[in-house]
C-alpha cells in the first residue's frame, strides 16, 4: 500500500517537472506577442526615443538620418533631426508640417494621409492594431532577432512588407524595417526609449521658420 502512494506521489513530481521544463522552453506565442506590443505603446501618454533611420531606392545612394522623436497623445509628434540638421517634423493632431532647411521650405500634409503613417508607423499615434492593420501575421528569426512580420493588403497598401524586431523583454520596438511596393525599404532604429515624462505641449505648435516658402497642402503621402 505504501509502495503505491510513493508510486503515485513519485509520477506527479516527474509530471510537475517535466510539465515546468515544457513551460520555460516553449517559444512565446504570437497573440501574446502582438498583445504586448499593443499594448505597451497604445497606453502610454507621452514618449521620447532616438532613432536613426535609413531609405534605400534601387539604383541611388542610401539616405542615412537620424535625430530624437517626441510624442504626446493623442496623435502630436515631434522628429527633431540632427541629421540633416535643421529638419522637422510637427505634428499637432491633424497636419504634419514638414521643414526642410536646405531649400527653407514647408510642407503641410493631413497627418490621417500621411502614407507612412497609416500602419507601420501607427504606433506612434496610440493606433496600433497587428490584425486589423496586417496579412499573414508571423514570427521570424532577423539577423539573430525575433520579429513580427506582417505583409500589406495587394491593391491597397503601399508596403509589401514590414518588419517589427522587438525586445522580448520590455516589448519595445528596436527597429522597423518597411519595404515598398515601388521598391524602396525603409529602417527605423529606436534607442534610449523614455516613457510617460513630461513634454511641453508648445513643442507640438509649428512655427514657420522666418522667409520660408510654404508649399501647397499635399492629401497624400508624406515621408518622415
Amino acid at each position: 500500500m505504501l509502495r503505491r502512494i510513493y508510486v503515485r506521489k513519485l509520477r506527479g513530481v516527474v509530471c510537475l517537472a517535466l510539465f515546468g521544463a515544457a513551460a520555460m522552453t516553449a517559444e512565446p506565442r504570437l497573440g501574446d506577442i502582438l498583445s504586448e506590443i499593443e499594448r505597451h505603446y497604445n497606453s502610454l501618454a507621452t514618449m521620447q526615443v532616438e532613432f536613426a533611420q535609413t531609405v534605400e531606392y534601387t539604383g541611388r545612394p542610401r539616405i542615412h538620418e537620424r535625430g530624437r522623436l517626441s510624442l504626446l497623445r493623442p496623435g502630436k509628434m515631434r522628429w527633431d533631426y540632427t541629421v540633416p540638421a535643421g529638419k522637422l517634423l510637427i505634428g499637432d493632431g491633424e497636419t504634419l508640417h514638414m521643414y526642410n532647411p536646405r531649400t527653407n521650405q514647408v510642407r503641410p500634409v493631413k497627418l490621417d494621409d500621411s502614407g507612412d503613417l497609416r500602419a507601420p508607423l501607427s504606433f506612434l499615434l496610440g493606433r496600433l492594431r497587428f490584425r486589423r492593420q496586417f496579412e499573414n501575421l508571423r514570427l521570424e528569426t532577423i539577423e539573430g532577432a525575433t520579429a513580427v512580420v506582417g505583409e500589406g493588403r495587394p491593391g491597397k497598401d503601399y508596403f509589401e512588407r514590414v518588419e517589427f524586431t522587438y525586445d522580448p523583454k520590455a516589448f519595445s520596438l528596436k527597429r522597423l524595417r518597411v519595404f515598398g511596393r515601388d521598391n524602396t525599404v525603409t529602417t527605423f532604429a529606436f534607442a534610449q526609449e523614455k516613457r510617460n515624462l513630461k513634454l511641453d505641449g508648445s513643442l507640438f505648435v509649428f512655427q514657420i521658420p522666418a522667409d520660408a516658402e510654404v508649399l501647397e497642402r499635399r492629401e497624400r503621402g508624406g515621408q518622415p
